[in-house]
């Protein structure tokens, strides 16, 4: 499998809600302003480097604003795969197309000339139709009661149904399976991302919709962060907590913007929903980020929680003095 191209774009909109949309010299397809990443290099930097380079455009990397990570087929690159960091910024003077860029237009939603990372991922999220995907953390095993592998599987039918895609730990054991057999059975789409070294020993999910291989944990959980639209705890072990705790302090940081939630099956998140509340009674948690917590038992409930969540500022923005 070929490595996935891996860049950062922005989308620029008029007054009439075009795009801005350039053409690589020597090719036919329209794509955002942007390109890949050079080495140390954010995405945020990447984005203003590159729309800097090749429209003239100055961005203000405090008014960029992720619109999400995509994925597609290449365009000017058969049999290779792209993934995107993709941000909006406010529309700023646009200079003559430079360097590699041979047309800078303005386009519709639905240009025929666009290539397949906007008119199959980025421009439907523009529309309102795009897809959305949670990250499900939970457990290797199966957990002590039926009860636990009977929520994961209808969580994981509502998803399905819904049209919502499942990042997760690409793992074919335990919870993990569940989630990741369910989904695909109801038609969603599943997102695997695994270390090497859990790849080696035989526990990597090989039916998925997609299986990314990543060197280790910390890549792992970066690589989910990315591909998710919003995070959600099932019934697991330490992993699960780490990975929980990990995603919500990126979220009271302002590392992120995105929904995080407990599913609680048969009270198993209560015990740690009291220690939540002790920390925040004893002064080292705040209210609204604890408030924040999107805390849920069903299908249901949770699809609308975390479409409808909306970003707390960051813990520095709001109360310094209490975490």
């Amino acid at each position: 499998m070929a490595t996935p191209l891996v860049v950062s774009a922005v989308v620029l909109r008029d007054a009439a809600g075009r795009v801005l949309t350039v053409r690589k010299t020597g090719t036919s397809r329209l794509m955002l302003p942007g390109g890949k990443l050079e080495p140390g290099e954010s995405p945020a930097a990447a984005a203003i480097r590159e729309s800097r380079e090749e429209i003239g455009a100055e961005l203000d990397e405090g008014l960029l604003r992720p619109l999400g990570v995509f994925d597609a087929a290449a365009a000017n690159e058969p049999g290779r795969t792209v993934t995107a960091t993709v941000f909006e910024h406010p529309l700023v003077p646009i200079g003559a197309p430079a360097a590699e860029i041979e047309e800078a237009t303005w386009v519709e939603l639905d240009d025929p000339r666009l290539a397949p990372l906007l008119a199959e991922a980025i421009f439907p999220v523009l529309r309102g139709r795009g897809p959305f995907r949670l990250a499900i953390f939970t457990g290797s095993a199966a957990g002590d009661s039926p009860a636990f592998a009977d929520a994961a599987a209808r969580l994981a039918r509502a998803l399905g149904d819904a049209d919502v895609g499942v990042v997760y730990g690409g793992g074919r054991v335990g919870l993990m399976g569940v989630v990741a057999d369910t989904t695909l059975a109801a038609g969603g789409t599943v997102v695997g991302v695994i270390p090497q070294g859990l790849v080696d020993r035989e526990l990597a999910h090989r039916d998925l919709t997609r299986l990314e291989v990543v060197p280790d944990m910390h890549a792992r959980k970066l690589r989910m962060a990315e591909l998710a639209d919003g995070f959600v705890a099932l019934p697991g072990g330490a992993g699960t907590l780490e990975e929980l705790f990990e995603v919500w302090t990126w979220q009271q940081l302002g590392i992120h913007g995105k929904p995080v939630a407990l599913y609680d099956v048969d009270g198993y998140w209560q015990p740690l929903l009291h220690a939540l509340d002790t920390m925040t009674a004893r002064g080292f948690l705040s209210q609204r980020f604890r408030d924040g917590l999107i805390v849920v038992d069903n299908p249901a409930d949770l699809l609308d929680a975390v479409r409808s969540w909306t970003p707390q500022p960051s813990k520095w923005q709001g109360d310094p003095a209490r975490g």
